[in-house]
């Protein structure tokens, strides 16, 4: 079964299990302890909801033994999506912008690892530019890159939120690459200087000569925290997949590898005064 077709049947047997058991979404929320606007977007397959959650609701509901060994099973399924970038990017790269666009608008925390390139939260045109066209094959070829650019350009409108908070850590490798001319690349290290003095944004470096002491593995971004919002995720991408990890659990394991890789980085004044040598070396 398709991720798709995972995630409409969910809803659609969780949706019918509360009406036999004849409750409101607000009595079946109140019973859960979640919100009646929660209730309802798992009904309509806008947030997945996790095993355990699936659990409790088919608990309430008195679901039989055997649908909920399958329900729990689509939910386990979901909670770790592998998905073809050729399927992914059938609709245009655009449209891949602007989901992640809307995951990062709901999350209150969003952290980036990347290992070799700037996080997209942080480029300017001209990096993200090179970043496209560099990208992977698949997309459509008659879809326009500027509208691409700007789709990517236009999730940066979440660092305004100051109730948000975001963490970008990146390792000295996204700053050595000469992917844009030096002019170009010394714009885009001054927007990172500019984004670390803004209260609700951590940018950190691992220098190559960090005193490492965990294993940086790959880059990823955790949307979210399991703790504190609705859905979290894990985004990770392959060559041929991007993979998508849902599970509270693995989510938790995730932050904790991130937290360990911040503390090797630079961040604050010690930051910045690494990003101005970088500049100042660029020719």
């Amino acid at each position: 079964m398709s991720d798709t077709a995972d995630r409409k049947r969910l809803a659609s047997a969780l949706r019918a299990l509360r009406a036999e058991a004849a409750l409101s979404t607000t009595e079946l929320a109140r019973r859960l302890g979640w919100s009646q606007s929660k209730v309802s977007r798992t009904e309509l397959g806008r947030t997945l909801a996790k095993p355990h959650e699936v659990e409790a609701w088919m608990r309430t509901t008195n679901a039989d033994r055997a649908l909920r060994d399958e329900l729990l099973e689509i939910a386990r399924r979901a909670a770790a999506e592998f998905t073809e970038w050729r399927r992914e990017l059938a609709p245009g790269r655009r449209r891949v912008q602007e989901e992640i666009h809307r995951m990062e608008s709901a999350a209150s925390v969003t952290r980036v690892f990347s290992m070799d390139v700037v996080p997209g939260l942080a480029q300017t045109w001209a990096y993200a530019e090179v970043m496209f066209r560099l990208g992977r094959a698949g997309a459509p070829a008659d879809e326009p890159i500027e509208k691409v650019i700007r789709a990517r350009l236009a999730r940066q409108s979440v660092l305004r939120d100051n109730a948000k908070t975001f963490s970008l850590i990146m390792s000295e490798m996204a700053l050595r690459r000469r992917l844009i001319p030096a002019a170009e690349m010394r714009e885009q290290i001054t927007r990172l200087v500019e984004l670390s003095r803004r209260p609700n944004i951590t940018v950190g470096v691992i220098p190559f000569d960090a005193d490492e002491h965990v294993q940086q593995y790959h880059a990823f971004a955790i949307l979210g925290d399991p703790d504190v919002d609705d859905e979290s995720i894990v985004l990770a991408e392959t060559v041929t997949r991007g993979i998508n990890i849902r599970a509270p659990e693995e989510v938790a394991q995730y932050i904790a590898h991130f937290e360990a890789l911040r503390t090797e980085a630079l961040e604050g004044e010690p930051l910045r005064e690494f990003l101005r040598g970088v500049i100042a070396e660029l020719k």
